[in-house]
């Protein structure tokens, strides 16, 4: 059953490129203050809060997992460079992987001068070659629906070096309503629903929308024991919009 509503989805693909052709750090944080008509304004905002949650979770893991080998990251739907710039300044190189050449445009505007190689992202990674000391993906698996997230999950995964570690994101629980969950499934799971919506709502009949998808919180676990991660922090959050777990862990 799950396979067939995904297949009826709206692509995720297709209104992720639009996201970065259109209005990309919105399409990264949605917040009114990065929108394309008035990111100038809040660009140190936008970027001092991506540095501020590298930061932290470099310093968790070393906290509790010990030290962390700082040879090469990868960042996975790294959008405009939120967080590969950051993880730049801890590792010696780093990939970063957008499904949306408008994001990996400007992510490389936006990182000049940095040993940052921005790729192309596909579901089989095909792009990328060798291993890596930290693979990172936050905000991204949300959009993305759940049997092919959990195999992309899985390649991310098997990519980790031992000793080397991870931090994931997953959204559990879509927060709404009974009238917004039925116009949520209207718009990402009926075929044609997304224009239909669009235009009932009086935005442009092609405007891009993002899937909020519900991950199991178990599957992901075991999937992460499967590929060696034993140990690991987790933290629950919830907003207004959805319930989510950002998972830290190294692989024995």
């Amino acid at each position: 059953m799950t396979g067939c509503i995904e297949r009826l989805m709206a692509d995720s693909d297709d209104n992720w490129r639009l996201w970065g052709e259109r209005d990309p750090y919105y399409g990264v944080l949605t917040d009114p203050r990065f929108r394309r008509d008035s990111i100038a304004a809040h660009r140190e905002t936008f970027f001092a809060d991506g540095k501020a949650f590298v930061d932290h979770w470099l310093a968790e893991f070393e906290r509790c997992f010990g030290p962390l080998p700082r040879g090469r990251a990868l960042d996975f739907g790294c959008g405009v460079g939120r967080l590969t710039i950051p993880l730049s300044d801890h590792f010696e190189s780093v990939v970063g992987l957008d499904i949306s050449e408008g994001m990996l445009e400007e992510a490389r505007r936006n990182s000049a001068g940095r040993n940052i190689a921005y790729l192309p992202s596909d579901d089989t990674l095909s792009q990328v070659e060798g291993a890596f000391d930290f693979v990172n993906s936050v905000i991204v698996l949300q959009h993305i629906p759940v049997a092919r997230g959990m195999a992309i999950l899985a390649r991310l995964l098997a990519r980790v070096r031992s000793g080397g570690a991870c931090c994931v994101q997953v959204s559990t629980r879509r927060n709404h309503g009974w009238w917004d969950e039925l116009r949520y499934r209207i718009r990402h799971a009926v075929p044609g629903g997304q224009p239909l919506m669009n235009l009932l709502e009086r935005r442009s009949v092609d405007a891009p929308v993002m899937q909020m998808n519900e991950y199991a919180l178990d599957d992901v676990l075991a999937l992460l024991r499967s590929h060696g991660f034993e140990h690991m922090l987790l933290r629950y959050e919830r907003d207004a919009s959805n319930d989510s777990v950002t998972i830290l862990s190294r692989r024995d």
